[in-house]
């Protein structure tokens, strides 16, 4: 598999699929839709779609018409950066080589910007089960899931518990693994299983899935925060060092011992997909890329 390839023609899908799914910049009120666009449209490596996307086809489900919930899960991500973007959180000046939107649309209307992307996310998850025919209970299941992803026991409690512990003397493993399970991990094990969900798969094949989906999203993040140790910011497109004095597996391991991890966590779910038997090659692949990126 040209993985490169791969990873551009999807990119490129994805990105006519996010710009259709959002209200015209022009519609009234024209500034909050042009935010919502700068917000969800800048770019980005936009491996949530891709791996949803993925998911599904190695399924053998008709990728097209799960269109929607790819775009969902990536606008909830969105959402997120906006939101940890923000001066009460890193006060953040740039994300994906631009200024934050905050610091282009000011404080309010990006917090409203973010509040619109996720309300948009379950709409479309709605949307795509009733277009896929999926029965009521999967629908539930599919919202419900997202809902939990991003709430308290999710992104949001993940993102608390790291604001709570910046800047502490010592920072437990588990700890840190809370922060980046929830933070990130969360939001990939929807991205996995979503999907399938409306499309009626069994649930040993969503297990085997979110079993995947949760190690490649934390070895995913800790790549992020290995970049974030050393790279700079004109490679990445976004400030650097953000992390200083928070925990991360790089300010325990060191990054040697971050990487180690982030292999170890690779190979793990490359062995949950052996539970599948199906041609998983394709997030094979994708798990492979998310430890060895280099921006």
């Amino acid at each position: 598999m040209d993985l490169t390839r791969m990873l551009e023609e999807e990119r490129a899908t994805v990105e006519r699929m996010l710009d259709g799914c959002l209200p015209p910049a022009v519609e009234y009120p024209p500034v909050i839709h042009q935010a919502i666009r700068y917000s969800a449209l800048g770019g980005g490596k936009r491996i949530r779609p891709i791996l949803s996307r993925a998911t599904a086809r190695a399924l053998g489900f008709e990728v097209e018409r799960l269109a929607k919930v790819a775009c969902a899960v990536e606008y909830v991500h969105c959402s997120s950066l906006v939101l940890d973007d923000l001066p009460s959180m890193d006060d953040a000046s740039t994300r994906r080589g631009r200024p934050t939107v905050h610091r282009r649309f000011g404080v309010a209307t990006a917090i409203l910007a973010a509040d619109a992307l996720l309300m948009q996310a379950f709409r479309l998850v709605a949307e795509n089960g009733i277009e896929v025919g999926a029965d009521g209970g999967s629908v539930a299941t599919a919202v419900s899931e997202l809902a939990t992803a991003v709430g308290s026991y999710g992104m949001v409690g993940g993102q608390h518990v790291d604001l709570e512990s910046a800047g502490l003397a010592a920072t437990t493993a588990e700890t840190v693994e809370y922060i980046q399970s929830r933070k990130t991990g969360s939001l990939f094990v929807v991205t996995g299983t979503i999907g399938p969900t409306l499309m009626g798969a069994s649930g040993e094949t969503r297990a085997a899935l979110a079993e995947y989906a949760r190690n490649v999203g934390l070895a995913y993040q800790i790549v992020d925060d290995i970049l974030d140790a050393e790279s700079d910011k004109r490679t990445l497109g976004k400030d650097v060092r953000q992390d200083a004095g928070k925990p991360t597996f790089v300010t325990l391991r060191g990054v040697d011992g971050a990487r180690a991890l982030a292999r170890k966590l690779v190979a793990e779910a490359r062995e949950a997909l052996g539970a599948l038997r199906i041609d998983t090659s394709p997030l094979d692949s994708l798990a492979g890329y998310c430890v060895d990126r280099v921006c």
